[in-house]
C-alpha cells in the first residue's frame, strides 16, 4: 500500500462528496486528488490516451449523468486497470453486487455504512484486497423494486416526483400549473423529462410504475 492512497469521488450530489472530502481529509493516509459530478466527467478527467491512472480508488456512484457507473466499469476496467474501483451506492442488492464484481469492481460500501466501514473498505482495495459486503443491510418483507427501475428513480427530482403525484390524482398539465405556479410549457417540459428518465412511453405506464414503486 503506498505511502498515501490517492482517492478520486464522483458523485452527483455535491453535499455528500463535500462531506466525504472532508471525512477523508482527516486521514493522513489518505488523499482527495479529484470530486467529479458525472461519467462524461470521469471520462474527461481520466489522461487519454490511457496512461497510469492518476488516482488509486475510485469512489464510484452508480446513479450519474450519463454514463452511468454500470456502463463506466467495465470500461474504466478495460482502460484504466490500475484504478481500482468502490461502487458507493444506495442499490445495495444481492443482484447488483454480483453485476458490479463482474463489470470489475474492486468492492462495494452501502451508503448507509457508517464511516468506519467506508474507510476500511478504501484501505483495503488500496492494498489489492477485494471487499464485498458479507450481509447487505435488511429489507423489507415486501419484495424490492429491480435495480435497473431503482436506478431511474434515483434520476427524479423533487419537483418531477411532486409532478408523477399529481399527475396520479388525474390533474391535467393546466391543473398542475395552476396549482404549482408554473407555466403550461414548464409543466410540460417536466412531463416529458419524466418519462424520459423512467423510459416510458405514456400517462397509462408512469401511473403504473408509479403504482409499483411507491412513488
Amino acid at each position: 500500500m503506498p505511502s498515501q492512497c490517492r482517492l478520486l469521488i464522483v458523485d452527483d450530489h455535491q453535499m455528500l462528496t463535500q462531506s466525504l472530502a472532508a471525512l477523508l481529509a482527516t486521514e493522513a493516509d489518505l488523499r482527495v486528488v479529484g470530486q467529479l459530478a458525472s461519467g462524461a466527467a470521469l471520462l474527461a478527467w481520466l489522461p487519454t490516451p490511457p496512461t497510469a491512472a492518476p488516482a488509486d480508488v475510485l469512489l464510484l456512484d452508480l446513479h450519474l449523468p450519463p454514463p452511468d457507473g454500470f456502463a463506466l466499469l467495465p470500461l474504466l476496467r478495460q482502460q484504466w486497470p490500475g484504478l481500482r474501483v468502490v461502487v458507493f451506492s444506495t442499490l445495495a442488492t444481492p443482484e447488483v453486487l454480483a453485476r458490479v464484481e463482474a463489470a470489475g469492481a474492486w468492492g462495494f460500501v452501502p451508503k448507509s455504512a457508517d464511516a468506519g466501514q467506508l474507510l476500511a473498505a478504501i484501505r483495503a482495495v488500496c492494498r489489492g484486497e477485494k471487499t464485498f459486503p458479507r450481509r447487505l443491510p435488511s429489507a423489507a418483507p415486501t419484495p424490492s423494486p429491480d435495480s435497473e427501475a431503482l436506478l431511474r428513480v434515483q434520476r427524479l427530482s423533487p419537483r418531477e416526483r411532486e409532478i408523477i403525484g399529481l399527475i396520479c390524482e388525474g390533474l391535467t398539465t393546466r391543473d398542475m400549473a395552476a396549482q404549482l405556479s408554473l407555466s403550461e410549457f414548464t409543466v410540460g417540459t417536466h412531463r416529458r423529462n419524466i418519462l424520459h428518465k423512467l423510459e416510458l412511453h405514456n400517462v397509462a405506464a408512469l401511473t403504473q410504475f408509479a403504482r409499483d414503486y411507491l412513488l
